[in-house]
């Protein structure tokens, strides 16, 4: 499981991100408080777009190529906070 800190600046950015998530055969949700969504659901994921500290869950440790392309989506401020720039995996 890899957990990623997310931000959307737009409702455009959580559409775009919906798109990308999509094209990948690995369960991935979005966790706001307690608030779980189906990462790959543009409903949900634009439910969550307008709060500030969404983390993305991959559920596979095998996701790098994932990673990567939602690179743009990823909290600079919450990945400079946990001292890292790596994603976390637990």
């Amino acid at each position: 499981m890899i957990k990623i800190p997310i931000t959307f600046q737009t409702p455009d950015d959580a559409v775009q991100f919906v798109n990308i998530v999509s094209k990948y055969d690995v369960d991935v949700d979005l966790r706001y408080g307690h608030h779980i969504v189906d990462a790959k659901s543009l409903v949900g994921t634009l439910a969550l777009s307008s709060a500030k500290n969404i983390e993305m869950i991959i559920h596979d440790n095998e996701c790098m190529e994932l990673v990567q392309e939602v690179g743009p989506f990823v909290s600079r401020r919450l990945m400079a906070s946990r001292n890292s720039h790596s994603p976390e995996q637990v």
